[in-house]
């Protein structure tokens, strides 16, 4: 830590930028990708207009932060990891530095527990479900009994929550458009192929709850992606969709109801299209592992479908409308 810090509640420095992302207002879009990899990352702000970012910042705590125009249209990519606890860091800070409406697409890998969607898929996931470790049926104090009876069940499943159907939509559109043509090195001769509509579930761990079995634990998961199939139709497992969309609706609520409070607004309608500060998400998982068969993408397919779903974000989301009214005014996209 190099500044001194203001507000134990939500940390900034004296410039305004936050703790962990490290960004402050005028750097970060109100069009955002968000990725796991600063590989990735850098592949996609090479589709940015003069085949690079403009703007450019690693924080301390690994976020890496690019920011440029696609068409003339204001983007950043931000790296941040994997799981829940990061994108609530990425998407709280990036919040906090951005005025106006967010508009959010996850970028990342996923494994898929559908026999129907193999490696070399591109998944565009209208639902998302949070799958978490019960950590009280591996307590010392639960018994048998409890574990017996099905009363505490070793993983807790959510309810659903969707991405945004108007994004969602663009995606697919996107990739669609763009699709590689089949190629005899890549997924054994056959063309990568899109698909929407998916159910998708985020896990707090790419191990136990993913249904990744170990004779080093116990993680009571043996069963799991069965059961994640029967009971929820869940199709593809990765780790921060969930928590996106959670987090989106969140903020929206605490929009609306401050918006109620002071009789602007009522609640329903800014969960719609009047709230300028609205949050609205979706995603693209690329196939990398195929559980059924243990089977796992090569480097060179990972570049392809980075390249192609990379460039297609970019193309949805500079597509994507937000009112001028509600777009942060002045930034290191326009040189400020």
């Amino acid at each position: 830590m190099k500044e001194v810090l203001l507000d134990a509640n939500f940390p900034r420095d004296a410039t305004g930028a936050t703790y962990h992302v490290g960004t402050r207002p005028g750097q970060v879009a109100n069009r955002i990708i968000t990725v796991g990899d600063q590989l990735r990352a850098r592949r996609i702000a090479a589709h940015f207009d003069g085949g690079a970012a403009s703007f450019e910042f690693q924080s301390q705590r690994s976020f890496l932060t690019l920011t440029g125009t696609f068409k003339g249209v204001p983007l950043t990519v931000v790296s941040v990891g994997m799981g829940f606890s990061v994108i609530d860091f990425f998407l709280r800070e990036c919040r906090a530095v951005v005025e106006g409406e967010m508009i959010i697409v996850r970028l990342g890998s996923c494994g898929s527990i559908d026999p129907s969607i193999p490696i070399g898929s591109v998944v565009v996931p209208l639902t998302s479900y949070g799958i978490t470790r019960e950590y009280d049926y591996f307590h010392p104090l639960t018994t048998a009994e409890e574990r017996a009876t099905g009363a505490m069940e070793p993983y807790k499943v959510t309810k659903p929550l969707d991405c945004d159907r108007e994004i969602h939509d663009s995606l697919l559109r996107a990739l669609e458009e763009s699709t590689p043509e089949a190629a005899k090195a890549h997924f054994g001769g056959v063309a990568p192929r899109s698909v929407g509509e998916v159910v998708n579930g985020s896990t707090d761990s790419f191990y136990s709850s993913q249904g990744r079995t170990s004779i080093d634990f116990l993680d009571a998961n043996a069963n799991l992606i069965d059961v994640l199939r029967q009971r929820h139709s869940i199709s593809t497992l990765e780790m921060e969709t969930f928590v996106l969309n959670h987090l989106a609706l969140s903020a929206n609520l605490a929009s609306a109801n401050r918006a109620s409070e002071s009789g602007a607004v009522v609640a329903d309608e800014a969960l719609t299209t009047n709230d300028s500060r609205r949050i609205r998400t979706g995603a693209v998982q690329m196939i990398f592992a195929n559980r059924h068969t243990s089977a796992f993408i090569t480097p060179e397919e990972v570049h392809l479908l980075e390249d192609w779903a990379g460039k297609a974000v970019c193309e949805s989301l500079a597509s994507l409308e937000i009112p001028l009214e509600h777009t942060h005014k002045d930034g290191v996209w326009n040189g400020q």
